[in-house]
């Protein structure tokens, strides 16, 4: 019982970071949750320090999260720094270990130069989850971020071996040069390797269950989350490195294209919304375990160490060493590239020097040290023979805390988020170039032989193109025209319904129609319109079919509904004519709700030639809407291949438009 209650406590401790990661918005998601840890162990007290077999903790938390994040990362980017990701992968690591070796040898002269490489081998790995979340904050390069997240994803491997060679070192006083070389060669080639072979199994597993007719979405997002923890235990049974071959074949996976379907997207939504909570707990979990620890960490050695502040000193003097060697090693990295044109050559020397010291904060140490530390020997002793374990922690989890810091409030400076009004354009920019490649599409393949849904269908587009074009001023314009239009609609139903024109039923159906619609009114005009994209789309297309059909709502559509749907939007049109807009605006905002109760009535009058008519228009409609949606695919592609559209910007429009899909597939369905 004990244990569930330690673990909802943690899940809640997780839960209450997701909000509070909203409110303190100059906080890191992880500097959160490691505060969160902090609080709870001091608080709840021992039985919140959560404990982990380390090596378990790597295989269960730190693996499946590499494998999300190998699935995710800018797979061209990362080939084309592969050089440079590598030297930090593994020559960065070596040269931490002697660096910060040597200087704790000569800062604390009681920890011997062995446990010295041991600490340094730990320190070695960044951490790649807090990449991950600092790019939330910052603005980083193409080239910058395929580093960072290229070196997290690697030099685990690398740290975890030289952090065994130190200490064996440590322990035995025993070390060959040469077969601590072969035996590295053998784990970090050998994690490459196996991860590859596994990567092919699984991407044949797949291919064979889908051929056969037996893959499901329950299947696909299971086996997805097995993998990487089976590929884990059988590369450390092996003895090769079980972390570099969950990314290996992470990133073969992700490199291997997959034909694009309906279902293959359905399939990949749930699968993302799947890892997106998995990756949220699962960091939720490593960070607020790091927290946990360090309460006890540093009051144990604080009050039992005899020189404390010796401690701390030593904590800043290896952030100093660390940060500085990491700075020095970018900044010739990044002289390479400069000759090489990667960075441009008129590039100044103070922009050029503050890109390699934002590249260098964004390698912030982390769990990853934190867990590998942990495995250190109870048994590890000092020079002057007493035990030092808990030094090193202390020392690890110091350190860890300084470059959390570093990254999250001196990083944002050096590399400050752009403005999201500019992303927010081109994001605007592209979808409205798409909207008029369609218009012009459906109106040469589908118009001359259904010219009644295609002037409808162009009509709804284009009042989309001025719903995406509006600006703020205009959006509240039609935000507050809608409100006091839905207002005199009300006073007109009551009207109605005193003179006996509408029965009890159909009064109480549009009153409360009126009071939906005035909320939803009010929530879409405090919402940003970069939210509502694909929800916009969403509802306005289940709306029309409502309106032909009935379907959602109610089996048929009565004539009196209709009738009073034609009296409303009449009233509308005669209450939008007679104002007098005192802006532009203003002016345009009743255009663009004329143009709809427009719209509306010439819908109802195809509807009232009967219910056969009805029908035969609705099935039309959401006919074109299927091919209206297989020909916007299409217009993307010739985008993208124009090279007006970028890959990216065409794979997240090509993922809305299977959304769209399903969405019509779902409602033809029921």
């Amino acid at each position: 019982m004990q244990a569930l209650e330690l673990i909802l406590v943690l899940f809640t401790v997780i839960l209450v970071s997701s909000v509070l990661d909203q409110v303190l918005t100059r906080l890191s998601l992880p500097l959160v949750q490691i505060a969160m840890g902090v609080i709870g162990a001091l608080i709840i007290g021992e039985p919140f320090k959560l404990t982990f077999d380390s090596e378990l903790f790597l295989v269960l938390f730190i693996g499946p999260l590499l494998y999300d994040e190998s699935q995710h990362v800018a797979k061209r980017a990362m080939m084309k720094n592969a050089g440079a990701i590598l030297s930090l992968a593994i020559g960065l690591v070596v040269a931490s270990v002697f660096a910060v070796g040597f200087t704790l040898q000569w800062i604390v002269p009681s920890i011997p130069l062995a446990a010295g490489l041991a600490l340094g081998a730990a320190l070695g790995p960044t951490d790649g989850v807090a990449v991950s979340a600092l790019s939330k904050s910052t603005t980083l390069s193409d080239r910058q971020s395929a580093i960072l997240s290229g070196e997290s994803l690697i030099n685990d491997a690398s740290g975890i071996v030289s952090f065994q060679f130190a200490v064996g070192l440590a322990v035995t006083g025993i070390f060959s040069v040469k077969d601590a070389a072969t035996t590295f060669a053998i784990s970090f080639g050998g994690g490459l390797a196996f991860g590859v072979l596994m990567g092919i199994v699984v991407i044949m597993i797949q291919r064979a269950v889908r051929g056969i007719g037996l893959e499901s979405t329950v299947f696909h997002v299971t086996f997805e989350i097995l993998t990487p923890l089976f590929i884990n235990l059988l590369a450390e049974k092996l003895g090769v490195s079980g972390i570099l071959a969950v990314v290996a074949a992470g990133l073969l996976i992700a490199l291997i294209p997959t034909r694009s379907t309906v279902y293959a997207a359905r399939v990949s939504l749930v699968s993302e919304g799947v890892w997106e909570v998995m990756a949220f707990i699962l960091n939720g979990v490593v960070f607020v375990f790091l927290g946990s620890h360090l309460p006890s960490i540093f009051t144990h050695e604080w009050e039992d160490d005899s020189k404390p502040l010796s401690l701390a000193t030593a904590v800043i003097v290896l952030t100093v060493v660390i940060t500085v060697l990491r700075f020095l090693w970018i900044v010739v990295l990044d002289l390479g590239a400069r000759k090489r044109g990667s960075i441009p050559h008129d590039l100044p020397w103070g922009a050029f020097f503050l890109q390699s010291c934002a590249t260098t904060l964004g390698g912030p140490k982390g769990a990853v040290t934190l867990s590998i530390a942990l495995t250190l020997p109870q048994s590890l002793q000092g020079t002057n023979g007493a035990l030092i374990r808990d030094e090193l922690l202390f020392l690890a989890s110091g350190i860890i805390l300084c470059t959390l810091l570093l990254a999250n409030f001196v990083l944002p400076v050096l590399a400050p988020a752009q403005d999201s009004q500019e992303d927010e354009a081109r994001d605007t920019a592209v979808r409205v170039l798409v909207k008029r490649r369609l218009i012009e599409a459906v109106r040469d393949e589908l118009g001359q032989e259904h010219p009644r849904g295609v002037s409808l269908l162009i009509a709804r587009y284009n009042r989309e193109i001025g719903e995406l074009t509006m600006g703020k001023e205009f959006e509240s314009a039609v935000g507050e025209q809608r409100t006091n239009l839905l207002r005199e609609q009300a006073r007109y139903l009551e009207q109605l319904h005193r003179a006996g024109e509408i029965d009890q039923s159909v009064y109480v159906a549009f009153k409360q129609a009126n009071e939906r619609l005035m909320r939803a009114v009010k929530m879409r005009t405090s919402q940003r319109l970069s939210l509502r994209r694909i929800a916009m789309r969403l509802r306005r297309g289940l709306r029309d079919r409502v309106l032909r059909t009935g379907k959602a709502s109610r089996p048929e559509v009565s004539q009196e509904i209709l009738d009073v749907r034609g009296k409303f939007a009449r009233f509308n049109l005669n209450y939008l004519q007679g104002l007098t807009p005192e802006t532009e605006a203003s002016r345009h905002a009743t255009d663009f709700l004329i143009m709809e109760n427009q719209r509306t009535l010439t819908l109802l009058g195809n509807m009232q030639a009967g219910q056969g008519t009805t029908m035969t228009l609705a099935a039309e409609q959401n006919m074109l809407e299927v091919e209206a949606l297989r020909l916007e695919l299409g217009c993307i592609q010739e985008l993208r291949e124009q090279g007006a559209i970028t890959t990216a910007e065409a794979s997240k429009l090509r993922d809305e438009v299977y959304l769209l899909q399903m969405n019509l597939s779902d409602y033809g369905a029921q």
